[in-house]
């Protein structure tokens, strides 16, 4: 049973991979180590420092890939990275966890890293690696602690946890963390060993920023952080501490039945200890989260599961493994998930990202108190196998929650139109993404490397749409609100008064989402400072759409040429920029 179950897993989890097309998130993943291929310099040729460090750790593959063959398909070969990445962390969970749990109960537990995809997007973001690596770097600093030996696993945790701390610099914090909780548990020799191999988790990442800064400038670096976080939301104040409380409580329906089963929980495992397999088996359900088929709603529950192994810890603190396994994996993992939640413009939301580990210990306390339970039933070899029920239970909520939502389109049943050509080749999508996409390609075609472009707002996916080369201080030029429109464009005209103009521009005003009626309107207004500079000369209007407009420099040398429409059919279809909220929208 067990192996179907891995089978099942995997092969659902692979087939996901071909669903859907994100012209946002997503597609700036995979832009931003694009780009440093083309040429752009960390820092200096992008402000937004989100996934900036992740992308010189994908350099090479996509560099490769593009050697091999250009952009196309280059979407789907960044989801396999990705596919890859997770099944390296279960092996690492597994191999873990194979001390103190059988092959039965270790393989499912280590499944659900494979299951779990933050904002079920299929991609090799900030948020998945430092994740994953953060994950396997924990598990893999535990067996060490409870078997002699094992050096090559401490050092491998090491390093996986200095490549998530580089990968999500904030995640330093909780790396550190887990280090010095290492150091504590560990005596005589082995504390020394604990504090060598530390180093390469504290110093791995400080090295690779230092050697950033030496490349970009101290204040080239300090000012992109502050950039983030005056525009762009990441970090805050203490108002966003209690925001980020505000979501966890907000997201947790069921907390009304948390006390009681806890104290059932209790009464049963004092009297009636074979009970307490059936409150141990409901204990997820109670995790679950008011949305059960949206992007988020993996993370929602990662979030709460997680704090489950504090009281099942009470139970099975006796257990070997289990203090390593709540000192060492779940404190950091706290550490992370507050960490992750404060840094990032999510808030909240991506408090599930830095708290996984915490759901790998929890199933282990499951399965811990339900073996215990099941073995004063005096009939153990009929009915342990009942001891895998709460993590079976966790690894199919997992499986659904990243399979059935599709971030930005349609649902799976509708993403009927496959991709053929492009960076998106081979992906299904819905018919009126893939027109949208091959109308882009075709307006944009006439643009050859000599040409340079820029896309605003909102829309890193077009320098994967062209062989123009990326010519910005940023892939995604985001929209902000309206009182900071002028500080925020003002950072990209100065990049261009140094360097000189982009040849190509695109003004883009609907990105669609899913069917033809969702998506996002952009609305500007017609003063703001980027707007300005490509309606006035030398720029001239090259080829007008409802979703987009594209402008052209006519002292360009790459062959711009009008397509004949009139600069005011834009005019009347730029209207002032509005305020837009859209529910359930995730910003970086």
């Amino acid at each position: 049973m067990i192996i179907a179950v891995a089978v099942a897993v995997l092969g659902i989890t692979y087939w996901r991979l071909w669903y859907g097309v994100d012209l946002t998130d997503e597609s700036f993943y995979v832009v931003e180590p694009y780009r440093f291929v083309m040429g752009a310099r960390p820092f200096v040729d992008e402000t937004s420092v989100t996934q900036q460090t992740t992308a010189i750790l994908l350099y090479p593959f996509v560099r490769a890939y593009y050697a091999l063959a250009g952009t196309t398909g280059i979407v789907l070969f960044v989801r396999h990275l990705q596919f890859l990445l997770s099944l390296l962390v279960a092996l690492a969970v597994y191999v873990s966890l194979r001390l103190v749990l059988d092959v039965r109960r270790t393989l499912p537990v280590a499944l659900a890293a494979v299951a779990f995809v933050p904002f079920a997007i299929h991609s090799l973001s900030y948020d998945s690696v430092g994740s994953s690596l953060f994950t396997a770097g924990c598990l893999l600093g535990v067996r060490p602690l409870v078997e002699p030996g094992a050096r090559r696993l401490r050092l491998l945790s090491a390093l996986c946890l200095g490549l998530a701390a580089f990968a999500y610099p904030p995640l330093i914090i909780p790396v550190a963390v887990c280090v010095a909780v290492r150091i504590a548990l560990a005596h005589g020799n082995r504390r020394r060993e604990a504090v060598a191999h530390g180093l390469p988790a504290l110093g791995l990442p400080t090295a690779g920023m230092a050697s950033l800064i030496g490349i970009a400038g101290l204040s080239k670096v300090v000012d992109d952080y502050k950039r983030s976080s005056r525009f762009l939301g990441q970090g805050g104040g203490f108002t966003k501490l209690h925001r980020i409380v505000l979501h966890e409580w907000s997201t947790f329906p069921f907390w009304y039945l948390v006390l009681p089963a806890l104290a059932l929980l209790a009464v049963t495992w004092r009297y009636r200890r074979g009970l307490a397999v059936v409150v141990l088996a409901a204990l997820p359900f109670l995790a679950l989260p008011p949305r059960l088929t949206f992007f988020t709603t993996s993370l929602d529950f990662v979030a709460h599961y997680g704090w489950l192994a504090l009281p099942l810890f009470v139970l099975v603190r006796r257990r070997p493994g289990a203090v390593p396994l709540f000192l060492a994996v779940w404190l950091p993992s706290l550490v992370a998930g507050v960490t992750t939640a404060y840094s990032s413009a999510n808030g909240g939301v991506n408090f599930g990202v830095g708290f996984f580990p915490a759901t790998i210990v929890t199933s282990v306390f499951l399965v811990f108190a339900a073996e215990d339970a099941l073995d004063r039933l005096g009939r153990r070899l009929d009915l342990r196998a009942l001891a895998l029920a709460p993590a079976l239970a966790v690894l199919a909520f997992l499986v659904a929650s990243d399979t059935v939502p599709v971030y930005r389109d349609s649902s799976l049943s509708k993403l009927q139109a496959r991709v053929t050509q492009g960076p998106y080749a081979g992906l299904l999508t819905s018919a009126t993404k893939r027109a949208y996409l091959t109308r882009l390609q075709r307006d944009l075609a006439p643009f050859g490397p000599r040409c340079t472009i820029l896309f605003f707002d909102d829309f890193p996916a077009g320098y994967m749409l062209t062989e123009a080369r990326p010519d910005t201080n940023g892939a995604w030029v985001a929209s902000v609100a309206p009182k900071l429109v002028k500080p925020y464009q003002d950072a990209l005209l100065r990049y261009y008064r140094r360097r000189g103009y982009p040849d190509v521009v695109v003004v883009v005003r609907r990105i669609p989402y899913a069917a033809r009626s969702s998506g996002r309107t952009l609305y500007y207004r017609t003063t703001e400072p980027l707007l300005a500079a490509v309606r006035s000369p030398p720029y001239r209007l090259l080829r007008w759409r409802r979703a987009y407009a594209i402008y052209g420099r006519s002292d360009a040398a790459c062959g711009t040429s009008p397509a004949g429409v009139g600069e005011l059919a834009v005019a009347r279809h730029l209207p002032s920029r509005a305020t837009e909220s859209e529910k359930g929208e995730r910003r970086e």
